[in-house]
């Protein structure tokens, strides 16, 4: 699996993990960022990576810091590697 693909499916899986944490749907998530729920559904399973401006909407949906979203991807990178 290239780099930049590992880079996606990490996000994928946090994002899935944080949204399962906070108990919401796709539907729910994607209403609290602004966004679809085909588009979350693609991101949670790595057909697309996020944009830097969508990372920053799920941080605060998560209620956390960009850079604490960021540090989850980077730890869940380590783990699929």
């Amino acid at each position: 699996m290239g780099d930049k693909k590992l880079h996606i499916v990490a996000f994928g899986v946090v994002l899935q993990e944080l949204r399962a944490k906070f108990g919401l749907t796709q539907d729910q998530l994607a209403e609290l960022v602004g966004t679809e729920r085909s588009h979350i559904s693609a991101l949670e399973r790595a057909e697309k990576g996020p944009a830097l401006v969508t990372i920053f909407r799920f941080a605060r949906a998560f209620e956390m810091p960009a850079s604490k979203l960021i540090e989850l991807i980077e730890g869940k990178l380590t783990m699929l590697k």
